[in-house]
């Protein structure tokens, strides 16, 4: 049981890092396309990747609460 802990929170880390640069991608090539600033892009970059990594780790503790409760 511990070693799929360790590797659920392992995936969750790369599903995390992979998913937060790919919304960052995507935020800034839609902020540039509308012309904002680069103040701009950088402050809806950051919120997407606390956005993201918000999401992912509450999912990835709700996993784990589930195969602690098992």
């Amino acid at each position: 049981m511990a070693f799929l802990k360790m590797l659920i929170t392992a995936l969750g880390q790369a599903l995390m890092l992979s998913a937060s640069h790919q919304a960052q991608l995507f935020v800034e090539a839609h902020f540039r396309q509308l012309g904002h600033d680069e103040e701009s892009i950088h402050t809806a970059r950051e919120a997407v990747n606390l956005l993201v990594i918000t999401i992912i780790s509450g999912m990835i503790s709700q996993i784990l609460r589930i195969l602690i409760c098992q």
